[in-house]
């Protein structure tokens, strides 16, 4: 076996086995593999001219470039025998020689040597510092410079010319490469001249083509001119032609003006005081045969005019109109003949200034082609179409057919006109197809305040003037009005009787398009806007006793639809509160605010109130009627003491009388015993069946328990939460209570408060109560002085989980510290269904096959405990691990160790038990340690550092 650090060759001209040679193998760093130099070979095989393995060509060592590493060099092959192919000698003499007449190379006779030639020489040669390069240099030199040439000198024999050759076969081979790179980037150097010469003959070529462009733009603007200067010559003169023929025109419409002037002022000095119906009105053709250039000269039709008045005030009568026609169809006249005769020469003059424009002390009628007298027709009917398609035409045709029934020039008499104009009825009677309900024209009559005239508006103008009338009182009291949010506020502590009027005259005039309003008015808050679904005029006072007759009476006309009363309402606010019932037949919803001991008072008067007018064949449109606490508002279930009984109730009624719906929540701490007759009583006697969330305390009583029980016999119990506190009740009490709970089918949350329970007397109903709904029990509070007394008796009635499934809150206080026995932590362990084991166990244990009922029931029905308190309670370091260790973390949200020994040593535990759990999972949020040992001396910023550290979402109580 060959050595592995060395290479076997043999010539192919040889079969000995004993002309192997072992050429040592170097390891080559470029490779990081053994590899054999080409030169070494060569040294002992000469005329070497390749390596074979076997019938395969061991080829020289490359780079990423594919290009022959220098020097050349093969791979190393262990335990392999490589053949040398070696040519013959006189073959490679003559070779050789023609290699180096084919590359034009100078050989020596003794030595080769390399010169460095610039690119600017042109003559090869050896230059005076030029040293000669052996063949036999195992480290040749020779330029990598693209930009120079080698050029070799042969120094050597003829006799030395193979050799010489081919130990310079790669020195060539590399000077071949250099120059091929040299040529190629004298061709990339000469693209680049070529694209910057293409580059600057296309900036040439389209700098020309502005130039023409430019040139082009001067030539068209030019000609254009000259078009222009034509044009303009051709205009003046029409220009001047124009102005002649206006001029001829002037004199012969002078006079003609000077009479139509005339009667328009004599139209403006009719007196508008007494005048029964508007004064602006006017004929017009029929609309029918307009299409064909046919009409009926005697068949007219009337047509009352909106005057559209814009008041500044609610005291100016002034300002600019905006006349206009209305949807109404108008009216037929009977007999054209004696009507013209009568009205022709006021109507004439009114068209006059319906088409010239007029100009008078009380309004401004814009000429036809500036005013909007048909802008506000809608096109729904086709008679109205045609007339605003074709007003112009069809005031013309008026105009012409009234001018020849009466002389322009005669002499027009004011006072004719006044008196034919003061008479409604006569003019009536020359009218057909009148509809009383909307005569004259479905127009508004508006008397100006101050004054003996009217004006008469379309619907759209009215309400216009409403709302601008709301708007100067609201300025005239300091009020604003937002234009951005549409929104009217007014703030003031006096109330004044205008702006009541104001307000109710808008909120019945209210529609979507129009602003929302809002009002702080002394005792009163007034908020009125209109959708879709319909008007909604929302008031809320303060006191119904503080408001004034004026606001009573805006609240009775202004079509309230909800009324909030902040405060309780008195024995004396109650004849003001039935009157407002009785007088807003929109209200829809009732929300009054008051007092526990006031509630049953309230609700009576309202539902009785409402009885009895619908008995009597009044409105009621009220829907819901909401009370609720004045001092709790709002209602919180699970709010701490403060000595006052709430109650929260909601009343829905229906079209009948006498039935409704009515849900109530009730939370008892009152401190006054419950007496018959008292609120409470009261309540419970007639709406105990409405109760859906009831909250005892120690003041309920076997009175209460049994007017429950009676409520609810008839129209079942409603109860969803129920907190029952059996301090001041008999066996009796709790038999009957028992009886109601079994009717509360809907029951969801079942919470036993027990307190006191050193005494026998509580322990002996707390351990009742506990046997009977222990399957139903949703939480449970435990308060004593001690544990020691009645422990034993509970470890005995609740033994196993399964009675208690569906308990999630637990609370334990003693009113003094007192040492926890071991046995009642593990009593706690083994009754508390979530801190028996972690919520994952249950699941798998209630997963398996083959378990029980009783098992299954125990894995997958009990609830989770999410609520933890103990309070004012000593344990021993060893129940505390126990304890702490049974947490299902991924379940408990809240824990109170309040007053307790929980020192540094179980933090540890609670916190390795916290970093240990999934942070996505850990349910628990709330933590209580206010008192506890472990605050005593502590560092509390750092404490709450410590535990945020490892809980980041936690809230700390007690730091």
């Amino acid at each position: 076996m060959h050595d592995t650090c060395s290479q076997a060759f043999r010539s192919t001209t040889s079969s000995s086995s004993s002309d192997i040679i072992n050429i040592p193998a170097c390891h080559d760093p470029t490779t990081s593999q053994r590899v054999v130099r080409w030169k070494d070979i060569q040294q002992y095989f000469e005329n070497a001219q390749g390596v074979m393995n076997g019938k395969d060509a061991v080829i020289f060592l490359t780079n990423n470039n594919l290009e022959d590493l220098i020097p050349l060099r093969i791979a190393h092959h262990p335990g392999v025998v490589l053949d040398v192919v070696v040519a013959d000698s006189s073959l490679g003499s003559s070779s050789a020689s023609q290699t180096l007449d084919s590359t034009s190379m100078i050989m020596g006779a003794s030595s080769l040597k390399i010169t460095e030639v610039d690119d600017d020489d042109q003559t090869l040669g050896a230059g005076p510092s030029s040293e000669g390069l052996s063949l036999r240099d195992p480290s040749p030199v020779y330029s990598t410079d693209s930009s120079q040439y080698v050029v070799l000198h042969q120094e050597s024999s003829e006799s030395n010319t193979n050799r010489g050759i081919h130990d310079h076969l790669p020195q060539l081979q590399e000077y071949l490469r250099l120059l091929d790179q040299r040529t190629l980037q004298m061709q990339q150097q000469i693209e680049e001249l070529q694209q910057v010469q293409i580059s600057e003959q296309r900036a040439q070529q389209r700098t020309d083509e502005v130039e023409q462009r430019s040139d082009n733009q001067t030539q068209q603007q030019q000609q254009w001119q000259k078009q222009a200067d034509v044009v303009l010559k051709k205009m003046q003169q029409l220009l001047d032609n124009a102005r002649v023929e206006i001029s001829q025109c002037q004199q012969d419409t002078i006079y003609r003006n000077s009479l139509i002037h005339h009667r328009i002022q004599e139209h403006l000095r009719v007196p508008l005081e007494g005048l029964s119906f508007p004064m602006f009105f006017m004929v017009l053709p029929k609309a029918t045969g307009l299409s064909d250039g046919q009409k009926d000269s005697t068949s007219f039709r009337l047509y009352f005019l909106c005057e559209g008045i814009s008041y500044s005030s609610t005291n100016d009568a002034k300002g600019a109109s905006d006349i206009h026609m209305t949807n109404h169809p108008g009216y037929d006249i009977k007999n054209p003949k004696e009507f013209f005769g009568k009205y022709g020469s006021y109507i004439l003059t009114t068209m006059y200034m319906i088409k010239h424009g007029a100009i008078g002390p009380e309004f401004v009628v814009p000429p036809l082609a500036h005013s909007k007298l048909v802008a506000r027709i809608e096109e729904k009917q086709e008679y109205l179409a045609s007339i605003k398609k074709n007003i112009s035409r069809l005031i013309d045709m008026a105009i012409s057919y009234l001018e020849g029934t009466s002389t322009i020039d005669s002499e027009i008499k004011t006072s004719h006109w006044t008196s034919a104009l003061a008479d409604k009825a006569e003019l009536r009677s020359y009218l057909d197809n009148i509809d009383d309900d909307y005569f004259p024209g479905d127009l508004h009559q508006l008397v100006i305040q101050g004054s003996h005239c009217s004006s008469w508006m379309c619907g759209a103008h009215h309400h216009e003037r409403i709302i601008r009338h709301l708007k100067d009182v609201v300025n005239a009291i300091g009020g604003k009005y937002s234009e951005d949010s549409k929104m009217i506020t007014v703030y003031c502590d006096t109330v004044e009787e205008r702006l009541y009027d104001a307000m109710t005259e808008f909120c019945k005039a209210q529609t979507t398009d129009d602003p929302s309003l809002s009002a702080d008015i002394g005792q009163l808050s007034l908020t009125a806007s209109t959708s879709q679904a319909g008007q909604e005029i929302s008031v809320k006072i303060d006191r119904l006793g503080d408001l004034t007759m004026d606001g009573v009476k805006f609240i009775q006309h202004c079509t309230l639809t909800k009324l909030t009363i902040r405060y309780t309402p008195k024995d004396s606010d109650e004849d003001r509160l039935v009157g407002i019932l009785n007088q807003c037949h929109e209200l829809k919803e009732l929300h009054i605010r008051c007092n526990g001991e006031r509630s049953y008072a309230i609700i009576h008067l309202v539902t009785s109130t409402r009885e009895t007018a619908i008995q009597e064949g009044r409105i009621s449109a009220l829907h819901t009627f909401k009370v609720t606490d004045e001092r709790w508002d709002p209602f919180d279930w699970y709010r701490s003491y403060d000595g006052y009984d709430h109650l929260v109730t909601t009343v829905t009624f229906t079209k009948d009388p006498v039935v409704f719906d009515m849900d109530t929540q009730i939370k008892m701490q009152g401190q006054q015993p419950v007496m018959e007759g008292s609120p409470i009583s009261n309540f419970m006697r007639h709406y105990g069946w409405s109760i859906s969330s009831l909250a005892t305390s120690m003041r309920i009583t076997d009175h209460l328990a049994t007017l429950l029980d009676n409520a609810t016999k008839k129209q079942g119990s409603r109860l969803t939460h129920l907190i029952l506190s059996p301090f001041s009740l008999t066996t009796l009490g709790m038999d009957i209570m028992d009886q109601v709970i079994k009717r509360s089918q809907r029951l969801v949350l079942l919470w036993l408060y027990c307190t006191m329970l050193e005494r026998a007397h509580q322990s002996g109903n707390a351990l009742l109560l506990l046997g009977r709904y222990g399957e139903r029990l949703s939480r449970l509070t435990l308060d004593s002085l001690s544990m020691e007394k009645w422990l034993p008796q509970f470890t005995q009635v609740l033994p196993t989980t399964n009675n208690l499934p569906r308990l999630d809150v637990l609370h334990m206080r003693c009113y003094r510290k007192s040492q926890v026995p071991h046995e009642f932590i593990q009593w706690l362990v083994d009754v508390v269904p979530d801190l028996l084991q972690p919520s994952e166990s249950r699941s798998s244990e209630g997963s398996r096959t083959g378990t029980s009922q009783q098992a299954m029931k125990t894995s997958t029905v009990l609830a989770r405990l999410v609520n933890l308190r103990m309070c004012n309670v000593i344990l021993r370091p060893q129940d505390w691990e126990t304890l702490i260790k049974a947490f299902d973390l991924t379940v408990l949200r809240e824990l109170d160790l309040g007053n307790t020994n929980f020192s540094s040593e179980q933090l540890d535990l609670l916190l390795d038990r916290i970093a240990a759990t999934d942070a996505y999972s850990v349910s628990l949020k709330i933590l209580h340690l206010g008192y506890s040992e472990l605050l005593v001396n502590a560092d509390k910023p750092a404490l709450k550092a410590r535990i945020l550290k490892v809980a980041p979402q936690m809230t700390i109580n007690g730091l």
